[in-house]
């Protein structure tokens, strides 16, 4: 490589460099409200997973079904 395409390749990587600096700049305040809105999203609440509801309704099944062979009289084996 001589000195002209050395001095063109490092003419290139120096504006391509300078390139993504504009798009680093342009981008850096959006990064940082992403992060911001992250941060507060984490804060946050998050609604439960079903699988809690889904607990929740299988103890309530067996309580009813618990509760209803509780008062009910008892009956007679057929086999008895």
């Amino acid at each position: 490589m001589n000195d002209d395409e050395a001095l063109e390749m490092m003419n290139r990587c120096k504006s391509e460099i300078v390139r993504q600096q504009g798009v680093i700049a342009h981008l850096e305040p959006k990064a940082e409200a992403y992060d911001n809105i992250a941060t507060i999203l984490g804060l946050l609440p998050r609604p439960g997973g079903l699988m809690g509801h889904d607990l929740v309704w299988q103890l309530n099944k067996r309580i009813q079904e618990l509760t209803a062979a509780l008062v009910a009289p008892s009956t007679p084996s057929k086999d008895a």
